[in-house]
């Protein structure tokens, strides 16, 4: 009688961690020495933005917040049915972005561990960055060269880190998503300010070598080890699904004179096709994690 209550128990408790484990979020997988190593983490499951930008869109204290260009045709809100862990992620949509030099964009971006009102600081000098994020189709940015005024030949901003000079606040180093042979790779853009009252610069692309595609229809993890110096000492390097794809160093990641950098995520291009509709991409974002050691 014994054995089979015992049995039976152990019918439960397998049905049981069965059931709750899909529902357990990444933060809780991790190991508690990489959890305490952990400075910020949004994993969307209070199902708002808050991580992000506060008590809200106007807290100027929030540490972060949430910019979008084009309002009328961009959305973002929580998805609760393509999540990477846990029972939320987010979306990020831009609508009708087919008008090279008039870009659609959802920008969240975060600077702060913590509000300033709750005793929050500037992420510190090198941290980890990273976010899973998924995209359904192989959308591409790819201009036909016949409408392609400024001659970009297509750009799409979802990974990046910007910071302010007199001038304003700019994109420094940044990851671009582009299309080849119906496969999405990233791309690294390296841009140099050196005059520290405009927003002129000069900007490197690099692609990884060997390229890497990302996964179609599945969770891609995107993390980058980030050194801000105003110097020419900054570094950057990115792993796509555990594997090293880009590495720099000597460059300047922070500019004068700005005291931090701005990481975000998001959805930024002025071109995309390749999806359902022209013009219209989603892309979902989960567990965004600021961290003194890799996740």
């Amino acid at each position: 009688m014994r054995l089979l209550h015992f049995f039976l128990m152990s019918l439960v408790l397998a049905s049981c961690i069965t059931t709750l484990e899909p529902n357990l979020t990444f933060i809780e997988k991790l190991p508690s020495a990489a959890q305490s190593k952990v400075l910020w983490l949004c994993d969307f499951e209070d199902g708002s933005f808050t991580k992000w930008e506060g008590m809200g869109p106007n807290d100027a204290n929030a540490g972060g917040g949430i910019f979008n260009t084009d309002v009328n045709n961009v959305a973002y809100g929580i998805e609760n049915a393509l999540v990477h862990t846990g029972r939320r992620a987010a979306y990020a949509t831009i609508f009708k972005a087919v008008s090279p030099g008039s870009p659609k964009a959802i920008r969240f971006l975060r600077w702060t561990n913590k509000p300033w009102y709750q005793g929050g600081q500037y992420f510190p000098t090198e941290a980890y960055y990273s976010t899973f994020m998924l995209v359904l189709y192989p959308y591409s940015p790819k201009k036909d060269p016949k409408n392609d005024p400024n001659n970009d030949g297509g750009w799409w901003n979802i990974f990046q880190f910007k910071s302010s000079n007199n001038a304003g606040s700019h994109p420094v180093v940044a990851l671009d998503l582009y299309n080849k042979d119906n496969q999405l790779y990233l791309g690294l853009v390296i841009k140099d300010y050196p005059n520290n009252n405009s927003s002129s610069y000069t900007s490197q692309y690099i692609y990884a070598n060997p390229l890497k595609p990302l996964k179609i229809n599945d969770w891609n993890h995107i993390e980058a080890y980030y050194k801000k110096s105003t110097n020419y000492d900054g570094e950057v390097k990115v792993w796509l699904n555990g594997t090293l794809i880009f590495s720099k160093n000597n460059i300047r990641t922070m500019l004068p004179p700005d005291q931090t950098v701005r990481f975000g995520i998001g959805n930024y291009t002025d071109w995309v096709t390749g999806g359902p509709n022209k013009g219209e991409a989603t892309l979902y974002f989960d567990d965004v994690i600021v961290s003194e050691v890799r996740m």
